[in-house]
């Protein structure tokens, strides 16, 4: 499998060591980046059906993001392409604060300029007051769960909550008294979370699933609404601490498309301000014009061109939310994780990461060309890229 990627910490420079020649990276990468998987499988010999938005499943014409043909079978029915940035806005009523071993050539991200808000959804001046009384406590390290001791042994792996809908999976050697890290998984607009485990993300065999407990959560509506939603994770968050073994020091989140601004809406929005998050991997989420929120550790994975995303296609103004809450300069610093195959086409992707400088907390955006996934036989660059599994398993570990 080869040795585990450096732990990406908060001081700086993250260039990886040379071994025989080429940067070591993660056992993940070589199975996430081969080209029948898209980030999620390690080892497992399956092949799984790639994200395809509907429409054609034959290979374009002409393909703007690699030569290699277009994966064929059926596509999965999807309404991302018209729903993505459905994160329900806040009502106004507050006031807002393929295993390559080429080596990699980052790309440089675009630095955000003056910052445009989003022609789908136009931030509002104000935001209603906060529907929880009190703030969340913050973690506490080393805290294990009320649940350690409620349950012995592997429970029914995945298991399923039914309200909120839930997927639960659990890593070799949960017997419910070691408390076990937790990663909450947000599915794109149009999707489900069975969808977002199998089928998007591609956890199952992943470092991913075999090391932390992992929570794929369903929204109650078609897309991600902080009004609706935010309540039901709470009582998800609650009911899960009470009864599996969770680390509470290490509750992470990580989230596509709708799943992505549901996530910032929760750090961010006058109405959650959400805390317990240890560590956040949005991955091709868009800027809605939120506070500024507590620093908190966070892996951004954003398209150059994104399709999906005309208003801000390269993330320049993606990357502002994350990098400005976290009070970071607009330096950064290559960081070197090597290259993979897209699943959409085997085309050589460049994950094109650096990190912010001078930051309160981490702040990696990872800038790259994986042309994942295909809608009517175009690449959208809006998809969940060969590295992302691998890169964002590295970085939850660089917080513990």
């Amino acid at each position: 499998m080869g040795d585990p990627l450096p732990a990406l910490g908060y001081h700086g420079i993250v260039n990886h060591p040379l071994r025989s020649g080429a940067f070591l990276f993660l056992s993940l990468a070589a199975a996430a980046c081969s080209s029948d998987s898209d980030g999620g499988s390690e080892g497992s010999g399956a092949t799984l059906p790639p994200y395809h938005e509907p429409g054609t499943t034959t290979a374009p014409a002409t393909n703007p993001m690699g030569n290699a043909p277009a994966p064929t079978g059926t596509a999965a029915p999807n309404s991302e392409s018209t729903q993505v940035n459905q994160l329900a806005p806040a009502p106004a009523n507050g006031t807002p604060g393929g295993t390559g071993t080429a080596t990699q050539q980052p790309t440089q991200p675009a630095q955000p300029t003056e910052m445009q808000q989003p022609m789908e959804q136009q931030p509002t001046e104000q935001q209603p007051p906060p529907m929880q009384p009190a703030p969340n406590p913050a973690p506490t390290a080393g805290t294990a769960s009320p649940g350690c001791g409620v349950s012995q042994g592997m429970p029914a792996n995945p298991t399923t909550i039914a309200d909120p809908n839930t997927i639960l999976t659990f890593p070799q050697g949960y017997d419910g008294s070691k408390p076990f890290p937790i990663v909450f998984a947000f599915h794109g607009a149009g999707r489900t979370n069975e969808q977002m485990r199998t089928v998007d993300s591609r956890t199952p065999n992943s470092q991913l699933e075999n090391n932390y407990v992992m929570a794929f959560v369903k929204s109650q509506g078609n897309a991600w609404d902080l009004g609706t939603d935010y309540p039901r994770f709470q009582r998800l968050i609650t009911q899960v601490l009470s009864e599996r073994c969770i680390d509470t020091s290490h509750i992470f989140a990580m989230g596509h498309s709708s799943g992505a601004q549901f996530i910032a809406g929760m750090l961010g929005d006058n109405r959650a301000r959400e805390s317990r998050f240890a560590a956040v991997a949005p991955v091709s989420s868009n800027n809605l014009g939120n506070p500024a929120w507590t620093p908190v550790p966070t892996l951004l994975i954003h398209g150059l061109m994104d399709n999906q995303r005309p208003n801000d296609l390269n993330g320049a103004q993606d990357i502002r939310q994350y990098a400005g809450a976290n009070q970071c300069s607009n330096n950064t610093t290559p960081v070197n994780i090597g290259t993979c195959s897209s699943i959409a086409n085997n085309a050589t992707v460049n994950p094109g990461c650096v990190s912010y400088n001078g930051c309160a907390a981490t702040t990696l955006f990872c800038n790259h060309n994986d042309p994942n996934y295909i809608d009517n036989g175009t690449p959208t660059n809006h998809g969940w890229p060969c590295f992302a599994n691998s890169e964002i398993f590295s970085f939850f570990e660089s917080t513990r």
